[in-house]
């Protein structure tokens, strides 16, 4: 498959979007939300029918993803079985619906996924554990198969992509999910959208070694992989593959963010993300409002130790990462969600450009109405 070209234009609120051939992702293209829920239906159309859902999705999506199942195949009693990455609530919210529609459906997830999500009482007609130890494939019939891809940690001890051969699609959970900027809700990834990606997995991946067992997992894969389905975020395709890889191969995540070592690398660069932070705040609501909410001595957060405010000046001394966050926070606060998504945009950009630690800033601002694109006119 192809890349995409850059800058797609926006999908249908409510409308199936093609992955390829015989597989759609089917879930709610929600432009007022950072986290998009990907729900995939794959369609084999020879032999006897077989329609497999990667990855129920949300219960906020059932709606719109129950109507494009209906466009798709006549009825979501008409999905045969469903796969489950692991247990969390945007992945497996829909799963009693999914059993209640059809009762003769299977599911298919690893042991250590089963042991939790089973509390949510709904009952297959058939669980099929996925073990690759035991058996490296799950078999559909009439030659029809996936890979089990176990990616340990990424972000779950028992988590499960799911490899289909024929399309060279893996179906990758969390891994490679990204946040996507407010209203950018097309269906496959563009250059720009790796900060989000970045910054998913440094909130919600716990090591860069989980991530490079789980690298070295698919690149090991044959045929080779071509796109990339995750259930966040955009769907990774052609030369984006290799490319994101290999970004992902060598990038800090979770505990990695906590070594002291990162302020000897990466401190100067901070410092000129912050000073320029300083400076765009400073056009819209003017300097002397920038130093009084940085300097607000009532905000407990442990900023001050972390910069030095003197006169005109704002200097960054320890701990960018997390100074950073709390500028945002600081600068936020009160503000439209435009503004605070502007500012969002502008810090992924700047440390993106700079190779630095993406640092988790604006998370879960998605009011309705907040567009990423928003422009802000000085007061």
């Amino acid at each position: 498959m192809s890349p995409p070209a850059e800058h797609q234009p926006p999908p249908p609120a409510t409308a199936p979007l093609k992955v390829g051939p015989d597989c759609w992702m089917v879930g709610h293209r929600n432009p007022h939300s950072l986290l998009q829920c990907n729900t995939y239906l794959r369609i084999f159309d020879q032999g006897a029918p077989l329609h497999v859902c990667a990855d129920p999705g949300s219960q906020i999506d059932f709606p719109v993803l129950q109507e494009n199942i209906r466009r798709l195949i006549g009825d979501l009693s008409e999905v045969h079985a469903f796969t489950l990455n692991h247990q969390d609530p945007d992945v497996v919210g829909n799963s009693p619906s999914f059993c209640e529609a059809n009762p003769q459906i299977q599911t298919v997830v690893s042991e250590d996924v089963w042991r939790l999500v089973q509390h949510l009482s709904f009952r297959p007609g058939k669980v099929r554990f996925a073990n690759a130890e035991r058996k490296p494939r799950i078999e559909w019939g009439g030659g029809r198969n996936w890979r089990l891809v176990p990616t340990p940690f990424c972000h779950f001890r028992g988590a499960m992509a799911f490899y289909d051969p024929e399309l060279r699609t893996l179906f990758s959970g969390d891994l490679f999910g990204g946040l996507n900027q407010l209203g950018r809700v097309h269906l496959f990834a563009e250059e720009s959208d790796w900060v989000g990606v970045a910054q998913f997995h440094q909130i919600y991946m716990p090591t860069r070694e989980a991530l490079r067992y789980a690298v070295r997992q698919i690149r090991a894969l044959k045929p080779a992989v071509e796109v990339i389905a995750p259930q966040h975020g955009h769907v990774i395709s052609g030369d984006r593959v290799p490319e994101f890889l290999d970004r992902m191969y060598d990038l800090l995540v979770g505990v990695d963010l906590l070594a002291t070592g990162l302020d000897t690398t990466y401190l100067k660069s901070y410092a000129q993300v912050m000073s320029q932070l300083v400076t765009w705040t400073a056009d819209i609501m003017g300097r002397s409002e920038v130093l009084t909410r940085l300097a607000n001595p009532a905000i407990d957060d442990d900023f001050e130790s972390l910069v030095h405010i003197q006169g005109n000046d704002v200097r960054l001394e320890r701990e960018g990462y997390s100074a950073l966050v709390k500028a945002f926070d600081r600068l936020s606060r009160g503000e439209p969600s435009e503004f605070a998504n502007e500012m969002r945009s502008l810090i992924l950009s700047m440390c993106a450009e700079r190779g630095l630690p993406i640092p988790p800033v604006g998370v879960g601002v998605e009011e309705p109405g907040g567009m990423g694109s928003s422009t802000l006119s000085p007061r």
